[in-house]
């Protein structure tokens, strides 16, 4: 997923390409693993490690677009990977605000059933000194259901000379439900998210540690875990 953490430093890029009047592009990929894959605060590994990979390219008009994945782990079907693709327009509209809209399409693959959870997404979010990010996302099909969810998030981001501390918080909410399709019960169309995390860059190397929380119930493996990533990136263009 393109998460909330990567927009400021999207945002940055594309404030110091838009500077030159030259067209200019940067198309970069990486490579990573981490001790759990957490999919919106609830685990796709079963507590297990997992593979990642992905590459973005970005224009300095402020259009962007990628390919992310992550190896899955699940307890409940053969799924075995999730594919997202994604694409939008990143754009600084001051000195201090920028903002960031675009389009998903997350794919999982194993087997018929697991094709039939994709879905895509739409999501709006506006930055503040490359600090702090407000966002909104949804999909009017989430996990393949005909039920549409909305994700309204929020997260804060201290930079300092050597590491990065980030806040985050985010609602999830179903906008209609069923006995299959909720959190936990018949009367439960939403659930909170929290996420506390530090990284550190060095040369070409992303390291992370983050704390994780949802209030779901024990319905879902979405309690509180600790998560450390290690992800290589590379410049290709």
């Amino acid at each position: 997923m393109l998460s909330v953490r990567r927009i400021a430093p999207l945002l940055a890029c594309t404030a110091a390409a838009a500077m030159t009047s030259t067209s200019h592009a940067e198309l970069s990929a990486n490579l990573g693993l981490v001790t759990e894959y957490l999919r919106d605060g609830i685990s796709e590994t079963r507590g297990e490690y997992a593979a990642q990979l992905g590459a973005t390219y970005i224009h300095n008009s402020g259009l962007y677009g990628g390919i992310w994945a992550s190896e899955l782990k699940r307890n409940d079907d053969h799924t075995h990977s999730e594919w997202d693709l994604f694409a939008g327009y990143s754009r600084p509209i001051s000195h201090h605000w920028g903002i960031d809209l675009g389009v998903m399409r997350n794919t999982f693959h194993g087997d018929w059933e697991s094709s039939e959870q994709s879905y895509g997404e739409g999501f709006l979010r506006a930055t503040y000194k490359q600090a702090w990010v407000l966002g909104v996302r949804q999909t009017n099909n989430f996990m393949g259901s005909e039920f549409a969810r909305r994700v309204l998030e929020a997260s804060y981001t201290l930079h300092t000379s050597n590491f990065d501390f980030e806040f985050y918080t985010a609602r999830h909410r179903y906008l209609g439900f069923d006995d299959d399709y909720n959190f936990g019960s018949d009367y439960r169309d939403d659930y909170w998210h929290f996420r506390v995390g530090v990284e550190r860059t060095y040369k070409q190397y992303d390291y992370r540690l983050t704390l994780e929380r949802t209030n779901l119930t024990s319905d879902y493996d979405a309690g509180t875990t600790f998560q450390f990533g290690i992800h290589r990136y590379f410049d290709l263009w």
